[in-house]
């Protein structure tokens, strides 16, 4: 098994310890987040599409300033954590994933198309990945935003 996070789930991740998410500490969506980040800590191999780990970056920027970003960077830069980069042959995928399931962003397009290509199975609170179950294995996890 190899996992490849969407970017909430770094979000979430990010913030385990905030009172608001500790609030709902119990729920299925902290537990199975949990429970991922503890499978990659044993030995799980996780990917990270470049354009998530950009995301994921940009967010941590707005929110704790750049250099805060840089050392998350820094972070996975040394970490087992493979940082797969786009091209041409993932942009066909992605092209062609797109063109059988509407709706989905280019980054998500670019996610699933690395997922489908590592094998590896997408963890997302994002509904519009349920459409992918057919080709590509997907945990969705029921949003939290309302209970916080």
């Amino acid at each position: 098994m190899k996992y490849a996070f969407d970017t909430n789930i770094y979000q979430i991740w990010r913030n385990i310890n905030d009172p608001s998410i500790q609030k709902v500490s119990k729920h299925n969506t902290i537990q199975t987040i949990k429970q991922c980040f503890l499978d990659v800590e044993n030995g799980v191999p996780l990917i990270i599409p470049r354009i998530i780990l950009t995301e994921h970056l940009v967010w941590v920027a707005k929110i704790e300033g750049v250099d805060a970003a840089l050392d998350v960077l820094d972070m996975i830069i040394v970490s087992p954590w493979q940082v797969i980069y786009e091209h041409e042959e993932i942009h066909k995928e992605a092209i062609a994933i797109g063109s059988r399931y509407g709706g989905l962003g280019a980054a998500d397009l670019l996610l699933a198309a690395i997922a489908k290509r590592e094998n590896a199975t997408i963890v997302t609170m994002d509904l519009d990945f349920r459409r992918l179950k057919s080709e590509i294995d997907v945990i969705l996890l029921e949003s939290i935003v309302d209970l916080i």
